[in-house]
């Protein structure tokens, strides 16, 4: 696992980690909005489900190199 971790501190940044994490408030914010105003909700609700797995994700992947790498 410290394999693992160590890989992905080398390519897992403070940058990359911002890139993630402000994708998915783009997608959360301004993604979901525009399908609900289109009365598209089926797509509504998974711009928002993807929308919060990039901020969490990217959060959580960060927090995991950053004690593990």
């Amino acid at each position: 696992m410290s394999t693992i971790a160590k890989l992905l501190g080398d390519y897992y940044t403070n940058y990359t980690m911002l890139l993630v994490v402000g994708s998915g408030l783009i997608i959360y914010f301004s993604d979901y909005k525009k399908m609900v105003k289109q009365k598209a909700q089926k797509e509504a609700k998974i711009s928002r489900f993807m929308g919060l797995t990039y901020i969490w994700g990217g959060i959580l992947l960060y927090l995991f190199v950053m004690f593990f790498g």
